[in-house]
């Protein structure tokens, strides 16, 4: 399948598949149209599920909405 053990942070990474009889990507969240939607939608915060483009955006938004 894919290698994700080079990922440091692997446990919030979206990875997405390109299925060649729909000409769609596939993850476990969503059908994307196009490969920009894909990088868009990469990093996912386990608290509020939201998605974002990279890992520097999932940590500021960790630091500044679920810190105590």
């Amino acid at each position: 399948m894919t290698d994700t053990t080079k990922l440091k942070y692997r446990v919030n990474y979206n990875y997405a598949i390109y299925n060649f009889k729909t000409k769609e990507y596939e993850s476990k969240e969503a059908i994307y149209h196009s490969y920009d939607q894909v990088r868009a939608n990469r990093w996912k915060c386990e608290k509020c599920q939201s998605l974002f483009s990279s890992f520097r955006e999932l940590k500021i938004h960790k630091t500044e909405y679920h810190s105590y």
